[in-house]
């Protein structure tokens, strides 16, 4: 690459001279490809500090001069050696014309500098990404990463090793944590799959300072000196927890190709795409928890503002957030801890401050405004004269309610207003208009008669009450909640203040319950952005049946059956309804028991559609994975609530361990928010608050619960004791302000309770408690733990799924124990493999995988190419040309459902019967292999097939399609990016090699992927070993060589006499062996085993042929198949008359044979005089040379036989046959052949060396002195 002259003082410092002329110099850097100890503090210099000076360059210098510039720099020898010999050809002439050198100079320094802005003439370079593209070069090749593997960020740390620091550094990817240092020659690299980990920790003490501690199952990792170790530990969990969401198939995010252009303004330019991709996910998720929004809402763009409040004529400081279809607002607080506070007001305050750290220092001012697009029907902008008062630089929010909203000292008003006149163009009005609710107590919807009746709220229908009826408390909540109405708006645009807070702490009137739950839990927005949503699941689920289906009609009875609205058909039809439209919406979820008591309770204060939104956003974004199949988010937030326990109650935690109380009573409460542990009238109370502020909800009144019985739990002996305990304290909590009839409660939990009587709580008491006790505890510290405690349970999950899928395989298969464990190791790692670098697509929906019907070994399934990468690496049969086409017998032959997938078992069935089965197993697999079609196999290895596509395409955790733009804009093909770059400790090549071949090196060390092409020039040669053995026909394809001839020309009679002496002799011996076998307790295995045609015999003998290659006692195992596959041969033919009742004469079958052994005969001598024309054979290479001879001949006559015919031999005979007990009798007259197949095979070696396939040690890690 060309680079405009700059000057060089030193031009030998730390470079080597490889070519000069009279005005240039081609150098390489020391310790790229070179020897010494000064090459080797170079190039551990380089690698420590990530220098980016490139390894080659070429300097123009003259003779009289000391001064040097650069003209050109390139990663590799091609490019350098490409400029040098343009160089050569273009300027060496014209040079030497020049008498003055300063002239030469000055025209090297024009032409070299047309040059470089000829190359860049579309725009300058941008240092920055080009950084980037080496570092992601660097990766690459470092850890033979293919394209698909994208680079987040790389830091500079140590990884302690034998408590000795190892300078280098960490590159984090999509997938893989990896690690890398050079330090005197000597290399170390780490390579960790974020799948794998299952703890991360950071540290910060005197031996590891910044530290970060990475678990897996394997050991623990810890990297320190990190600059930047707070970024570096977000960027880990982020990355990790994306990998566990990927390992539980929760679904992935869809690529944001808007990323760039949202948030380019304010990220650095050196940042990656994906680094900057994931920060503004990081965001996007920050900004949808805060303010309630849908999952498929992303931050836009955010500024700091004014807004006027006119409940109280104020300027509330605070922060504007925009998406392209809400406008938000969140004032900020000062974060100033107080001291003692003795009032419930005080400690409230103090916990909403803590809430919003994002405002002036009067929590009064604390407000919260969210407005959809949808409302808005028009935003102008505010002259600075006209607006007085309201501030400098405003834009006025109009809304359909004829509310002002006025955002003022906007730094970029133009740049804003833009925005949002672009936004609103884009928002669609509901095409299904109606009426906005004011309560949830409307009437049915009027429907025609054929459509189905959706169902009010059902208080409405089972507890209509007349305002004379209400007590005076629930009267006087109605009342403040009008005025709060009237002060501070109703609807979804109303602000969100303080006094929301206060009012809902209070208990909601039973009138507002639901529109305040649609309200503050998000809902609403789903619902209005999804007119007719509801209606057409119903419909569309409407007697088809689902996996939930039977599991929801179990339980609809057991859904609150105390109260009558659920004794009716009205309840029970709308409870269906909503639980199978979810599950029809959602089948990774589908059903789940708690979901039923808590859709209950929903539509006892919420209409049909209403329920239906409302758990949708449980069980979507306020409680993430809690209902999935394994309950994953329950589970995590178990693991989250020991946490809390142990920071507040330290001495309750000890205790509730012991009695291992604590799983049993999270998971109960907080699947369904305490509706089954306490009268449903109360919990609903703690509901109320739920929906307003979270999760973190759930927590304090767990942690109240237990607080108010620590002395009693404190005291208990076993479990059962604590359990009635707490059993009897949360079944006499009340509600004194509850309309609702006293219904006793059926909790299961409560089998038995203490027989003394518990005095009454009243759940306003014990929220209020919750808030003043732990009211510091807030949704982003929830979610801090969470991430933490994510890795461990998904983690635990899955060793569970991995013993589950072990115990149901070890009848199917022969491997036992480690080696058992290591495989499924590896299929699930090359399951995933294909799922996140998308090399293939799985044809199965996401659903299917969560089917509890399904076996557990039905969890993974991997295509033909990953079957084929494996069974290629694994396999001692893998070897010769046609492995490939073995592995594509083997998986056609598992595939029994047709589905172009085999599972685990499968799997493992083969496998172990190839490496641990005994001779008569091994040979009835290879005999059934050769027993499918041509056309199976031809259907099959179509890339159509071969590869299949689901129409459903499965996401990819949050991986950045931004980052592909840096490799698209490329001129250079991705696939060569490996080779484009020179690292400290690469051998140094010679003049002569070229970058194909060091490529080819490279290629070495990776699995072969593809079947292997034999050498076209072996195809010259024939075999010599016609004097060692005595078979009669070339069965296989292999040439006659191998199998040993005797090609001595004798008369026809005496040739057939020694055949028949010789086949009389082989009939003996295999007539022996199968009365023996028949005398054995084998005889199940040749039960219903088909009989063989003679074109399957011949491809199964070319198939043996090409397993024996490489192998220790090769020659002899040729001679011994020879020897088989005559005798074979000659069977099928005397037993046509037996088996297909054709009357054929002696004669006319000796003459049948007589002919097929002329030409064989035949063909053995043309191949001997072939060979003898060859002058380069010699001895010692004999053994060599007939077996790549072998294999080529293979290879030619494979693609003969697949379309049915064979170039020098007749058409294979139709009437021919042999059967499975014959094969296995001859095959056990040959002792090489049945200690070939009696071997059994370790696979743990080969399994861990296909897992570190890319730790693999670059040749040359270190480099030895040059010898003088």
């Amino acid at each position: 690459m060309w680079v405009k002259p700059e000057e060089v003082l030193l031009a030998n410092a730390l470079w080597v001279t490889e070519r000069a002329n009279p005005y240039f110099v081609l150098q390489r850097r020391k310790g790229y490809g070179g020897g010494g100890l000064t090459g080797l503090l170079v190039g551990t210099l380089d690698t420590v500090m990530d220098s980016k000076t490139p390894p080659y360059r070429i300097l123009h210098q003259t003779p009289a001069s000391e001064i040097s510039y650069s003209v050109s720099v390139a990663n590799n020898r091609a490019e350098i050696h490409k400029d040098w010999e343009w160089i050569e050809q273009n300027m060496m002439e014209t040079l030497g014309s020049f008498e003055n050198e300063e002239d030469a100079t000055e025209f090297v320094k024009c032409k070299i500098e047309s040059m470089f802005t000829h190359e860049h003439k579309t725009g300058e370079v941008d240092e920055e990404v080009e950084n980037y593209k080496t570092s992601t070069r660097k990766f690459m090749k470092l850890f033979n990463m293919p394209k698909e593997e994208k680079l987040v960020n790389q830091y500079s740390c140590s990884l302690w090793k034998n408590n000795i620091p190892r300078q280098g550094w960490m590159y984090l990817s999509v997938n893989h944590l990896c690690f890398y240092s050079f330090l005197m020659g000597k290399e170390a690299k780490v390579i960790i799959r974020w799948t794998d980990i299952t703890k991360l920790e950071k540290g910060n003490n005197m031996l590891f300072p910044e530290s970060i501690k990475v678990s897996t199952r394997e050991g623990e990792f810890v990297f320190s000196m990190l600059l930047r170790s707070s970024e570096t530990f977000r960027l880990m969990e982020q990355l990790a927890n994306m990998a566990m969401k990927q390992l539980m198939q929760e679904g992935g995010f869809e690529e944001d190709k808007s990323i760039v252009d949202r948030t380019k303004k304010r990220t650095p330019k050196r940042m990656s795409s994906i680094k900057r991709d994931l920060d503004a996910r990081a965001r996007s998720d920050a900004f949808r928890s805060a303010f309630c929004l849908p999952l498929d809402e992303k931050l836009d763009g955010d500024t700091d503002c004014v807004l006027w409040t006119p409940f109280n004529k104020q300027h509330v400081w605070g922060r504007l957030y925009l998406s392209s279809n809400y406008i938000c607002f969140a004032s900020r607080v000062d974060i100033v801890e107080q001291s003692m506070v003795t009032s419930q007001r005080q400690v409230r305050k103090r916990k909403v401050r803590r809430e919003h750290p994002i405002i002036n220092s009067q929590v009064r001012d604390l407000v919260i405004v969210v407005i959809p697009l949808r409302e808005v029907v028009l935003v102008e902008k505010v002259d600075n004269a006209a607006s007085g008062e309201l501030g400098t630089d405003s834009l006025v929010v109009t809304t359909k309610g004829k509310h002002n909203f006025i955002f003022s000292q906007l730094p970029v008003r133009e740049f804003i207003l833009q925005k949002l006149s672009d936004f609103l163009s884009r928002v669609e009005e509901p095409s299904d208009k109606s009426p906005s609710r004011q309560n949830s107590t409307c009437e049915p919807e009027s429907s025609a008669p054929d459509e189905i009746q959706f169902q009010p709220a059902l208080v409405s229908v089972f507890h209509r009450r007349n305002s004379d009826e209400l007590s005076a408390r629930e009267t006087i909540k109605e009342h403040l909640w009008n005025v709060h109405f009237s002060e501070f708006g109703r609807g979804v645009c109303m602000y969100r203040t303080h006094k929301t807070q206060e009012l809902i702490l209070q208990g909601l009137p039973e009138k507002f319950r639901g529109e305040i739950w649609m309200l503050f839990s998000g809902a609403i927005n789903e619902m209005a952005t999804n007119k007719g949503y509801y209606r057409n699941l119903v419909e569309q689920s409407l007697g088809k049946y689902t996996l939930a289906s039977d599991e929801i009609e179990r339980d609809l009875h057991r859904s609150l059956p105390e109260h009558p609205a659920f004794q009716s058909d009205l309840g029970i039809s709308a409870l269906r309804r909503v639980l199978t439209a979810y599950a029809w919406r959602n089948p990774t979820i589908g059903y789940c028991q708690a979901m039923n008591i808590v859709t209950s309770v929903l539509l006892l204060y919420v209409s049909e559609e209403e329920a239906f939104w409302l758990l949708t956003s449980i069980c979507e974004r306020l409680l993430p994975d809690y209902y999935n199949t394994k309950v994953v988010g329950a589970l995590i937030d178990q693991n989250v609530f020991k946490d809390l326990i142990n920071e507040n109650l330290p001495a309750l935690h000890q205790k509730l361990e012991d009695l291992g109380l604590l799983s049993m009573i999270s998971l109960s409460w907080f699947l369904t928010i305490f509706l089954s542990v306490m009268p449903f009238n109360c919990a609903v109370s703690i509901m109320d608050c739920f929906f307003y502020d979270g999760a973190r909800v759930i927590f304090q009144v767990a942690l109240t619960i237990l607080d108010n019985k620590q002395e009693e739990l404190l005291e208990a002996k076993e479990e059962g004791e604590a359990m009635t305990v707490l059993s009897s304290y949360l079944e006499n909590i009340t509600n004194k302000d509850s309309t609702m009839p006293h219904i006793a409660h059926t909790s299961s939990m409560c089998g038995s309770l203490a027989e003394k009587k518990e005095p009454s709580v009243d759940v306003a008491v014990l929220i209020d408690d919750s808030y003043r006790k732990y009211g510091h505890i807030s949704n982003q510290d929830i979610d801090k733990l969470r991430l933490k405690y994510r890795l461990q349970v998904v983690q635990h999950i899955e060793d569970s799924t991995k013993k589950n899928v072990l115990r149901s395989v070890q009848t199917h298969t022969l491997f036992k124990g480690k080696e058992l464990d290591d495989l499924f190791i590896l299929f699930k790692e090359e399951y995933l493999t294909s799922c996140y670098w998308r090399t293939s697509q799985q044809p199965a929906d996401m659903g299917d995988k969560f089917d509890p019907s399904r076996p557990y070994y039905e969890m993974y399934k991997i295509d033909f190419e990953q079957f084929k990468t494996m069974y290629l690496s694994l396999s001692p049969w893998a070897s010769g040309p046609r492995a490939g086409h073995l592995a594509l017998r083997t998986f056609k032959f598992l595939d029994d459902n047709k589905d172009n997938m085999i599972n685990f078992k499968e799997f493992v069935y083969v496998l172990g019967v190839v490496c641990k089965g005994d001779i008569t197993q091994k040979l009835k697999l290879l005999y059934l292999l050769h027993q499918l079609s041509p056309h199976e196999l031809e259907d099959m290895a179509s890339p159509s097939s071969a590869s299949p596509v689901s129409t459903k395409t499965v996401e990819s955790p949050e991986s950045a399609v931004e980052a592909a733009d840096f490799f698209d804009s490329d001129a250079s093909s991705v696939d060569a990016l490996q080779d484009e770059i020179v690292l400290p400790g690469d051998p140094v090549e010679e003049d002569g090699e070229t970058q194909e071949e060091s490529q080819d090196t490279q290629s070495k060390e990776e699995l072969p992927s593809t079947e292997l092409i034999p050498d076209q020039d072996n195809n010259k040669k024939a075999d010599s070993q016609g004097a060692e053995g005595g078979g009669s026909q070339n069965v296989g394809g292999g040439p006659s060589g191998d199998v040993g001839l005797d090609i001595l020309p004798k008369p026809e009679e005496e040739v057939t006499a020694e055949k028949e002496a010789e086949l009389q002799e082989s009939l003996k011996k295999m007539y022996a062996k199968k009365r023996e076998l028949n005398r054995s307790d084998s005889k199940a295995e040749f039960k219903d085993v088909p009989r063989m045609s003679q074109a399957q015999f011949i491809d199964m003998w070319r198939t043996l042929y090409d397993m024996f290659t490489d192998n220790e006692y090769e020659q002899q195992l040729y001679h011994s198949i020879a020897t088989v596959g005559t005798l074979l041969l000659e069977m099928g033919e005397v037993g046509k008359k037996f088996y297909l009742q054709k009357s054929v004469s002696e004669s006319s079958t000796g003459e049948n044979s007589s002919t097929k052994m002329e030409s064989l005969s035949e063909d053995v001598e043309q191949l001997k005089m072939e060979e003898s024309k060859d002058p380069s054979n010699s001895t010692e290479n004999q053994t060599k040379e007939d077996s790549s001879s072998s294999q080529s001949e293979l290879s030619q006559l494979d693609e003969s036989s697949a379309a049915g015919a064979r170039s020098s031999y007749s058409k294979p005979d139709s009437d021919w046959s042999i059967s499975f007990e014959q094969m296995v009798a001859s095959v056990l007259t040959e002792q090489p052949l049945v200690t070939y197949f009696e071997k059994q095979c370790d696979m743990s070696e080969a399994v861990a060396k296909m897992r570190n396939r890319r730790l693999i040690t670059r040749q040359s890690s270190h480099f030895p002195e040059k010898k003088k």
